[in-house]
């Protein structure tokens, strides 16, 4: 039909640059003016038909929404996306999370409360617990606020030896990691490591 269709535009083309009269008898070249000699065909409506041939053939014709259905995105997919989402502040979101953790855990919990706070161990820390864990101490255990007392009585209970001024310099140092001067058991132990790989270093160095 194409090829039809352009044999037809260079027929018309001829009739129309040679004066032929349209003829009557035919509905598509009667309704046609003889004072309107426009061409149908431009030269850049046609292309070649092959690299390195002569013959040329009409231009596919892009429709205005291929330009635009190239760069077009869903929402569905901009939510879903796995890299480059939109964040949850531009959508609005529904229902309640299976995971609370919009909302801090209770510091005494019920029986009753059946809510997943997101701090619940999953299947692998019920097959393999860690030591802590065998022994009743869970991670709230070392992130909690404690006094100097009670910082200087876990280390001698677990056999780590400081003087008094070791002591205040570590106990220094792990009140400056937060912005309210809270010490942890975990901020200790961070403080303690970094102090002993520094000293590897200064042994390195002096070697």
């Amino acid at each position: 039909f194409r090829q039809e269709f352009f044999f037809f535009l260079i027929f018309w083309r001829e009739s129309v640059s040679t004066g032929r009269k349209p003829d009557c008898a035919n509905p598509a070249e009667a309704n046609i003016e003889e004072s309107e000699p426009t061409l149908l065909i431009k030269p850049e409506d046609t292309v070649l038909k092959e690299p390195g041939s002569s013959e040329k053939t009409l231009r596919t014709l892009l429709r205005p929404s291929d330009q635009v259905s190239n760069h077009y995105k869903t929402t569905s997919s901009e939510i879903n996306a796995v890299v480059g989402a939109a964040p949850s502040l531009c959508y609005p979101i529904y229902g309640v999370p299976t995971i609370r953790s919009d909302i801090p855990a209770p510091r005494i919990r019920r029986i009753s409360d059946r809510t997943n706070y997101g701090e619940e161990g999953n299947a692998y820390s019920l097959l393999h617990p860690t030591i802590f864990g065998q022994k009743g101490v869970f991670e709230r255990d070392f992130f909690k606020t404690r006094s100097k007392k009670e910082i200087a009585e876990i280390l001698c209970n677990i056999g780590v030896r400081l003087s008094d001024e070791e002591f205040e310099n570590v106990w220094n140092l792990a009140s400056k990691k937060h912005h309210r001067g809270e010490v942890s058991v975990e901020t200790i132990r961070n403080v303690l490591d970094e102090l002993q790989h520094a000293d590897r270093i200064k042994c390195k160095t002096t070697m």
